[in-house]
């Protein structure tokens, strides 16, 4: 009876306790009546711990001063939006009535120029079919701005023209069989939840990357990035000193006669030095040069090539504003060989970037080019049903049990959006089973690794430990594998753009 006892008391105590919290809220904001006032006044003199207590009241809100909340991306948008429906629903005057005499004027005028401009009974040649496709298919204005500088390529057919492609791809799958895939095309098909969030996000990301890459050019930004994820501030350091010399080597590479670069190689370079942010002259010359370069190989490149191509272009022209229009061209193209379905694609075999010898590295990047291209003007809903479609694939590879580190990271770097939370959570703890320490010398799926893994998640603190035994390793030789292993060292400030500074552990 006595423990009983004493938790009715102490439950009494919280009670009361709770009321003096209201009651000291009120007597900071100047609510209650001067007697209620001046009884708390008289309370808190006479008692110690509610002086403290009321102490503790006068710095909380002290801090909710400070307190401020930027408005979300979407913000302006979403309130544009409210208004445009405000404004279409508000009420109208009735329309002023005209009479008859009019109206039959108006239609005799409207029928005599119609008659007089399509003259009906003029000799013309008939239009078949393949004339009206191929004047849907004739470049647009932004075709021609790009004309001048990339080769003449086939543009993407109207919403009308796609719906045989997507019959040929179910009867495909259906017959494969792919059960993956055909799970994938149907979710892709379905209309967005969202679609001015679909719409926006890419431009948003796009701004973001900019503006971050601007203001990482400060040492100490760079460094307060690392201190508040919990990484080593040392390596900032050492990232700057290897960008630099990458820099360098890309400038002697490409200003070369003789020199036949690797794509590979000068992709992975390129995302470094965005990733680095803006440094000295020989950095942002090379960036430079690197993005001609690449601008140059598009025309040349299809399939998984132009993918890589794509996915390093695409950050260059987001930092630093050229090639915007080779970007949109070539993407769309990259969208139009995955869905377009003729003898052989979708006749014979899946395409390229859909089959299993494309590595699983470069389908995680594909899935972040395709979240960007609709940045660039890309078709949206295209560009989604193309990310669902390479998620299929890599699910495909999970299903075989080659579910090893490269499988898994690509999925969540690439996808992580389109996962369900269950099966996130899960890809999420299976990456927890590698230490990019000793994934060395494949720093490419470590930077993928490390990436996917963001601020907040389970298994953050845990990854910002194992960055920290990487920031010790020795870098290695290929041009490659050194950019790859900077982009892992600038995870904090490179990886997470636009995410909060405050970050949670485990």
């Amino acid at each position: 009876m006595s423990g009983a006892g004493d938790r009715e008391a102490d439950g009494g105590d919280r009670i009361e306790g709770d009321h003096i919290e209201i009651a000291a809220l009120d007597l900071l904001l100047g609510q209650g009546t001067p007697a209620e006032q001046d009884e708390l006044r008289a309370r808190i003199g006479a008692e110690p711990r509610l002086a403290l207590e009321m102490a503790d009241t006068v710095t909380l809100l002290e801090k909710f001063r400070e307190l401020r909340v930027e408005p979300s991306p979407t913000f302006a948008a979403r309130l544009a939006d409210v208004v445009a429906r405000a404004g279409r629903r508000r009420h109208r005057a009735p329309p002023r009535r005209v009479g008859p005499g009019w109206i039959a004027a108006a239609a005799a005028v409207a029928t005599f120029a119609g008659l007089f401009h399509w003259d009906p009974l003029a000799r013309r040649s008939p239009r078949t079919i393949a004339d009206e496709l191929a004047l849907a298919a004739a470049p647009g204005p932004s075709s021609v701005k790009s004309a001048a500088r990339v080769e003449p390529v086939a543009r993407v057919a109207p919403a009308a023209a796609w719906e045989p492609s997507i019959a040929e791809m179910r009867r495909w799958l259906t017959q494969e069989p792919s059960q993956r895939l055909c799970e994938a095309l149907e979710v892709g098909l379905r209309p967005a939840d969202d679609p001015l969030s679909r719409w926006l996000e890419p431009c948003n990301v796009l701004a973001r990357l900019r503006l971050d890459h601007e203001r990482y050019a400060t040492a100490a930004v760079r460094q307060q990035a690392l201190r508040a994820g919990g990484g080593l501030v040392a390596a900032d350091a050492r990232v700057q000193t290897l960008v630099d010399q990458i820099a360098a080597e890309l400038a002697v590479t490409l200003s070369s006669k003789t020199a036949v670069p690797d794509l590979g190689a000068m992709t992975m370079a390129l995302r470094a030095l965005v990733a680095a942010g803006p440094g000295n002259g020989v950095r942002s010359g090379a960036l430079e040069l690197g993005g001609e370069w690449l601008a140059a190989q598009l025309p040349a490149q299809t399939g998984s090539g132009l993918l890589t191509a794509l996915a390093a272009l695409v950050e260059v022209a987001a930092v630093n504003g050229a090639h915007a229009d080779q970007v949109a061209y070539h993407g769309e193209r990259l969208v139009h060989e995955v869905l377009s379905a003729d003898g052989q694609n979708w006749g014979r075999q899946r395409p390229e970037l859909l089959s299993p010898h494309v590595p699983a590295a470069t389908i995680g990047d594909g899935g972040r080019l395709l979240r960007l291209l609709p940045g660039f003007g890309v078709e949206v809903d295209r560009c989604a049903l193309v990310r669902q479609l390479l998620l299929g694939q890599l699910r495909e590879r999970a299903d075989r049990k080659d579910d090893g580190p490269e499988v898994v990271a690509a999925m969540v770097f690439g996808s992580a959006d389109l996962l369900a939370p269950s099966e996130r959570d899960e890809m999420e703890m299976q990456l927890r089973r590698w230490h990019p320490a000793r994934l060395a010398p494949d720093f490419v799926t470590v930077h993928q690794l490390a990436w996917s893994l963001e601020p907040g998640r389970p298994g953050f603190t845990r990854m910002q430990r194992d960055l920290r035994q990487l920031a010790v390793l020795s870098e290695p030789q290929p041009l490659r594998d050194r950019a790859a292993f900077c982009l892992c060292l600038a995870t904090n400030y490179a990886a997470f753009r636009g995410s909060p500074g405050d970050v949670t552990g485990d």
